[in-house]
């Protein structure tokens, strides 16, 4: 009898670890827990590296890094909305689509089959644009990135290998423009989980190379040299992952289209000038920062900045690795479905980005000041004002990204007024009030873009807001 009770309470927690193990590699299958190490590493590198670069490198050096990061987004702006235009061209195709209209979708597709030769022919086509728009940047950043460098170049001691590190930066930020529809092919093809381990593997490369050359004295030379590094290495992963999703014949038969990119242009130019408006309300803090405040204010704000970019990137995640499920679902016409999943993953969005946001006010200083760091975060006021900015932006912001899967963006002339009313108004008020001036100018001209995206947003799918709210709630099918 008692033989009989131990073998059944053997069996059970037998049963109990075979059920724990496949909840185990069912979690960590998943692109959300690729994401989620892979956003970790990637984003977080930068604040995982810190450590070494706050007890290396000066604060005037640390102010150039933030500056080098501000001025390597431009390459975000050269492409000027190609890059999510595309991305999305790459999922309307993958789910079957015969081909895409400039703006709006076609009716759904009947068998669901990916269009490979037309996904081959916009690989194609995409690669040639890329290779034109960086011979067209590199000098421009060059150039425009040197004038606001020499401010803050002269303040650091080994100037010779500052400049040296700002030209490998140039050169992987080119680099990385003209092979970043890799990363777009990818993503609009639904392979979620690769790109996540794309961005794991170039995380960890980044940070071994830039502990290793910090160590031995490069300086920026080792942060600049990690992140070359690091971009060969996730674009290398990228081209093996679509290669293996696309025959390679049928790659390298394909032609360029040109009638592709005449499509591409309506929505490209409209998401470029939105992008502008972004990039002057997000890196414009940084640009007008090294103009008007000190060096240590300066670098004590790209810290935050890097810092909220890890936040909100970890918490955004859990949309990020839906939104080509999501587009598919709008291209299905399956909005009910796309909606509730948008509104399930907007709040674990919200809910994640507050978790951190709180560590990072409780402790950031706190564990800066234990590693005796030169650099520190804004102070508790400022630093919890900023991430509160952050989590409003955020929100909004995927309200626009949902209305955009429509394949349309009604939102370009209201953030390039946004954003070069936030530049013009953050110079006057830094001028004035300097770090406060700073951080209310964004919100002051941010506040009826918010309210318009948001509004445009919830009109682009078919829930109301209270069935919005109850399905956030729902557990996720």
């Amino acid at each position: 009898m008692v033989s009989a009770k131990t073998n059944e309470r053997s069996n059970e927690r037998r049963a109990l670890r075979a059920v724990m193990a496949d909840r185990l590699r069912r979690i960590t299958g998943t692109a959300m827990f690729y994401g989620l190490v892979g956003t970790a590493v990637r984003v977080g590198s930068n604040i995982l590296l810190l450590p070494l670069a706050l007890t290396h490198l000066s604060t005037a050096e640390m102010a150039a890094w933030w500056l080098f990061l501000s001025l390597g987004g431009i390459s975000n702006l050269a492409d000027f909305g190609f890059g999510p235009v595309i991305t999305r061209v790459y999922s309307y195709l993958w789910a079957g689509a015969d081909d895409f209209e400039a703006e709006g979708l076609r009716p759904a597709p009947i068998d669901g089959l990916p269009n490979f030769p037309r996904l081959a022919q916009l690989h194609a086509t995409v690669s040639h644009l890329y290779s034109l728009l960086a011979i067209i940047v590199a000098p421009a950043l060059a150039l425009g990135g040197t004038y606001f460098l020499l401010r803050i170049m002269h303040l650091i001691a080994d100037q010779r290998s500052a400049w040296i590190a700002w030209a490998v930066f140039v050169a992987m930020t080119i680099f990385n423009l003209k092979t970043s529809y890799w990363g777009m092919a990818v993503q609009g093809i639904n392979k979620v989980r690769e790109l996540q381990v794309a961005n794991l593997l170039g995380g960890i490369v980044y940070l071994m190379v830039g502990g290793l050359l910090l160590v031995a004295g490069s300086k920026l030379l080792a942060l600049a040299a990690a992140v070359a590094v690091r971009a060969f290495i996730f674009r290398i992963v990228c081209i093996v992952v679509f290669h293996r999703a696309i025959d390679k014949k049928t790659l390298k038969r394909a032609k360029s289209d040109r009638s592709m990119l005449a499509r591409l242009w309506p929505n490209a130019w409209k998401l470029g000038v939105t992008s502008l408006g972004a990039y002057c309300i997000t890196q414009g803090l940084i640009l007008v920062a090294s103009r008007f405040l000190s060096v240590e204010t300066v670098a004590s704000l790209g810290l935050t900045q890097q810092v909220g970019v890890f936040a909100t990137s970890i918490a955004a995640l859990w949309l990020q690795v839906k939104w080509p499920e999501i587009t598919i679902f709008r291209t299905h016409n399956k909005l009910r479905e796309m909606s509730a999943l948008f509104a399930q993953r907007l709040l674990l969005t919200i809910a994640t980005f507050a978790l951190i946001a709180a560590a990072i006010i409780l402790l950031g200083n706190q564990l800066l000041s234990f590693k005796a760091a030169h650099t520190r975060l804004l102070p508790l006021f400022p630093l919890t004002f900023y991430l509160a900015y952050l989590a409003f932006q955020m929100t909004y912001g995927t309200f626009a990204v949902l209305a955009m899967t429509e394949n349309i963006n009604p939102f370009y002339r209201i953030s390039i007024i946004a954003g070069v009313a936030t530049v013009i108004v953050s110079i006057a008020m830094t001028a004035r009030w300097q770090l406060w001036g700073l951080l209310l100018a964004p919100l002051i001209c941010e506040t009826y873009s918010a309210w318009f995206v948001i509004r445009v947003g919830l009109g682009s799918q078919p829930l109301s807001v209270r069935e919005l709210g109850i399905a956030a709630f729902r557990r996720e099918q």
